[in-house]
């Protein structure tokens, strides 16, 4: 997480490096900017000088900071921030520190930005009180934003959250539903495997799949990001041929490209222009491997003597698939054992490989090749 904060006054400085320094120590990624008058000899190396105003501050890291926060009085922080917001789901989160630490106070995108855990992060560390105003938190339920927000799945229907979060506080009973295995159950107030009036699906289909078969105006899907799309192609592909091609794929197979989460293929292909076109258009993170990389993968593949010849190795699209969706899932299971102290007991697979399966195979169109894997995963709160 990127912070970035700042302070008015010397009580409020020194508040502001105790709350980034122990951020800091949690691996978060923060400046802190205090008046040129309140520096200290030496200096946290994270601490700037502020000059300008605090609305011209305000604007310069309102995009790029995942978090701002303001030691200080409310009103500062409210007249700063209110030429800049946009919408709850890309906003970042604000909070607000008095300065002598009393209180830290949620102040926007309490759910999908995280201003609610940080708040109550920052009022642990520092010995404060954490105010949190929003119906779901005050009540003790599931904001199902914040529950898709921290296992990083994608929202299908921001107006349906709404929805179902409004609904959850009014009492009203929610289904649900997932593909997945979800660590820790079903979140608290839902109804598990049970059609309500609203219901929420985690899955990475389109169409329905799961029985029974949910209304699908009502019904929220969550999508896990979890699947590597393969490609292949011949050199000078058109970006139109790829579009074409794996959106052909995807549909036919019934998976959404919002779970996605890298597109792979041969490190020949590193500079090819569709491909980088493409990814780039999507949004979507483009990694390449070695042939020996390729080679190296164990599964039953459509081999091609031509492709072979060509690259070095008989398929590049599955095998590209497989190994960018076994390095995620290895990545994400280190990550959760590293948080969790625990050390990598697993035997008899490569050191930076984890479980995956190949859900599309070698599709072939317009001299594009298209192979889907998704990581195996469960669902998890540190999956970010």
């Amino acid at each position: 997480m990127r912070v970035a904060g700042i302070s008015f006054t010397r009580a409020g400085s020194e508040q502001l490096r105790k709350i980034l320094g122990g951020l800091q120590n949690d691996g978060e990624e923060c400046k802190g900017y205090i008046a040129e008058r309140f520096l200290t000899e030496p200096e946290a190396p994270w601490i700037y000088a502020r000059d300008g105003s605090v609305g011209a501050w305000t604007a310069d890291h309102f995009e790029r900071a995942d978090a701002l926060i303001y030691v200080g009085a409310v009103g500062i922080a409210v007249r700063a921030i209110a030429p800049c917001l946009k919408d709850k789901m890309t906003d970042p989160a604000v909070l607000a520190v008095d300065e002598q630490g009393h209180f830290v106070i949620s102040l926007l995108s309490g759910h999908v930005g995280g201003a609610n855990r940080l708040t109550e992060r920052i009022a642990d560390m520092i010995g404060a009180q954490p105010v949190v105003t929003t119906a779901s938190d005050v009540q003790g339920k599931t904001a199902i934003d914040e529950w898709a927000k921290e296992r990083n799945l994608v929202i299908s229907d921001r107006e349906l959250a709404k929805e179902i979060a409004g609904a959850i506080v009014d009492g009203e009973k929610v289904g649900f539903f997932s593909d997945f295995p979800v660590e820790g159950g079903c979140p608290d107030g839902y109804e598990n495997q049970i059609e309500c009036k609203r219901n929420v699906w985690v899955t990475d289909h389109v169409n329905q799949t799961c029985t029974p078969h949910l209304n699908p105006v009502s019904t929220l899907r969550l999508i896990p990001r979890f699947v590597t799309l393969g490609i292949g192609c011949r050199r000078g592909t058109p970006l139109e041929a790829i579009r074409t091609a794996v959106t052909q794929t995807l549909q036919e197979e019934n998976l959404d490209l919002c779970s996605v989460m890298q597109i792979a293929s041969i490190d020949l292909k590193s500079g090819e222009e569709g491909l980088l076109a493409f990814a780039g258009e999507q949004k979507i993170p483009f990694v390449t491997y070695s042939a020996e990389e390729l080679l190296g993968v164990e599964g039953d593949f459509s081999e091609s003597a031509f492709v072979r010849q060509v690259t070095g190795v008989g398929n590049v699209c599955e095998r590209s698939a497989i190994l960018g969706a076994s390095r995620f899932a290895k990545a994400v299971e280190s990550q959760n054992k590293k948080r969790e102290n625990q050390e990598d007991s697993r035997e008899g697979r490569h050191d930076d490989q984890g479980k995956a399966e190949l859900v599309i195979r070698k599709t072939a169109c317009h001299g594009v090749t298209v192979a889907a894997a998704r990581a195996e995963l469960p669902i998890l709160t540190v999956c970010r």
